[in-house]
């Protein structure tokens, strides 16, 4: 071999280095920046709503970021990821005594899986997430995750609690004050937290959105107003009514996860059964202005005389539902379940 073929091998050995290197650095500088990530969406609920703008920022090397947050991928490249490359990265982050974060706050993406209804001023707790108000001075909404060891608050000699809820969620909802949460000591209330208790228990996982309605109320001469009440010398609104959405997800392999909706009058004469306070997830939406998880919601799509029930909105599911219209007496009336 000649003296310049020499070099040139030896050039080509140098580029091919350095080639490797870079790539190798790359690709460390990417699964630091990923895992960085994704343990500030498990800290922070703006970064977990905008997390889908971040994920090309951090792609330099195809990967499918929004399964391995979920720990939900399946591809050979990201097993090895999980397998190999975290436990070095975690060796050399021991090694080196690399500071981390000891905060024991809550996993985020255990309180958020189904979304956020909505984004503004949003305040983690330990075991809730809040959205406030700023106009009303009250939350627009309080989301729990509960789980199949669920216990509710002790009762007492009535039977249910005085109020109904945890400490926590009752001085949230109605800002330290009683007066403006009538029906938190109402006995429909404790009967739709046991229901809640009772699907946690039933299907292992249950994540409850809880917050306030503002409903004008109007008069015999016509006219509507909104009730006010003044707490440490601020007016602040009184919510007409309440509501609790619901998502039950079952850990039983082919069930799979649906929601209810409750609205319940702000009242100390309210009563009934709990059913007879069902609502649709739209009219919540509609009184409230949030936007809660459509994937779960199915679409149904009117024919001439058919209706067709689109499933695939349902997670896990992806065949169609269709079943001919029924034409109804006059003197009969349509029920909903």
């Amino acid at each position: 071999m000649s003296m310049n073929e020499s070099r040139a091998h030896q050039w080509a050995l140098y580029a091919l280095a350095g080639l490797t290197g870079f790539v190798c650095g790359a690709f460390v500088q990417q699964e630091a920046s990923i895992r960085q990530l994704f343990h500030q969406i498990r800290r922070d609920p703006y970064i977990y709503h905008h997390r889908h703008k971040l994920y090309p920022m951090l792609s330099t090397f195809r990967t499918d970021h929004e399964t391995r947050l979920w720990n939900s991928s399946t591809s050979l490249a990201d097993k090895f990821r999980e397998l190999v490359v975290s436990p070095i990265f975690d060796f050399v982050s021991a090694a080196l005594m690399l500071k981390t974060d000891s905060a024991t706050t809550t996993d985020l993406l255990d309180l958020i899986k189904y979304g956020l209804p909505s984004t503004e001023n949003l305040y983690v707790h330990k075991d809730y997430i809040v959205s406030q108000d700023m106009c009303t001075n009250a939350p627009r909404w309080i989301c729990e995750h509960f789980r199949g060891d669920y216990q509710k608050m002790s009762s007492d000699e009535g039977g249910y609690s005085n109020l109904n809820l945890r400490y926590n969620d009752v001085y949230v909802l109605s800002c330290g004050s009683m007066k403006i949460c009538k029906v938190f000591k109402r006995k429909i209330w404790n009967d739709l937290e046991k229901y809640v208790s009772t699907k946690a228990k039933e299907f292992g996982s249950v994540y409850t959105y809880t917050g306030p309605i503002y409903t004008p109320s109007c008069h015999e001469n016509g006219k509507w107003t909104m009730k006010y009440d003044v707490f440490d010398w601020i007016p602040m609104p009184v919510p007409s009514h309440y509501f609790k959405v619901l998502i039950v997800e079952s850990r039983i392999p082919g069930l799979y996860p649906f929601m209810e909706g409750y609205i319940i009058e702000n009242s100390r004469m309210v009563g009934g059964k709990l059913s007879d306070h069902r609502a649709k997830i739209d009219e919540i939406e509609r009184f409230t202005g949030l936007q809660f998880n459509k994937v779960l919601q199915p679409v149904v799509q009117f024919d001439k005389n058919s209706f067709k029930v689109d499933t695939r909105a349902w997670a896990g599911r992806f065949e169609e539902i269709s079943e001919p219209l029924v034409t109804l007496p006059a003197n009969k009336e349509v029920k909903e379940f």
